[in-house]
């Protein structure tokens, strides 16, 4: 995170495919051994997976809110229909943690009201930056694409404290077509789950 002269680490959701308790024993470990001062949850990916991890949430958040890490719940990076706008829809008005928009969409729920930008919302210039802020963004993560120069140039009259990707795989895109269904023969709408 970038404003002023202090720095600190996030991480990012996760957006791996994980069996529940995979995804749990992941975020437990987290809480208990490193050193991060904030901490994205939440299905990012794909609608479908998040009722899976929903037993486990609870648990997640308690455990890293006690291990003193902010936790930010994440949304869906792209809503395609209108039981994921529901979902997301319900993220936003059920809770009092720090929610990141990863769709615009989501980012329109969260207007007047503290929140933060994920990476999936194309911020990459000073106008769509001091928009967001003006909206109520707090916080924008910037898209991995952006060269130093133009993270820079943001940096400079950042309205909302910045943040970079430094290290992991690159979340470069999100499609609409899911690549595990896909590799199964299964469309996005009947995957069963695989």
């Amino acid at each position: 995170m970038v404003k002023g002269s202090s720095a600190h680490l996030t991480l990012g959701p996760v957006l791996f495919n994980w069996a529940p308790e995979r995804w749990r024993d992941f975020y437990f470990r987290i809480a208990d051994e490193a050193p991060l001062d904030t901490v994205c949850v939440g299905e990012v990916v794909c609608s479908k997976r998040a009722p899976f991890f929903a037993p486990y949430l609870a648990d997640v958040v308690e455990r890293l809110g006690s291990a003193d890490k902010e936790v930010v719940l994440s949304t869906l990076a792209l809503i395609m229909n209108e039981r994921e706008m529901a979902l997301v829809r319900e993220t936003v008005e059920n809770t009092d943690f720090l929610v990141e928009a990863n769709d615009i969409s989501t980012a329109a729920l969260l207007k007047g009201r503290p929140h933060a930008v994920g990476p999936f919302v194309n911020i990459y210039n000073e106008g769509t930056l001091a928009y967001m802020a003006r909206n109520g963004a707090e916080r924008v993560t910037l898209p991995v694409e952006l060269a130093a120069s133009s993270i820079a140039a943001l940096a400079k009259s950042a309205p909302a404290e910045l943040e970079v990707m430094v290290f992991g795989r690159l979340p470069l895109a999100i499609s609409a077509r899911c690549y595990h269904a896909r590799c199964h023969n299964l469309s996005r709408d009947n995957c069963q789950f695989v």
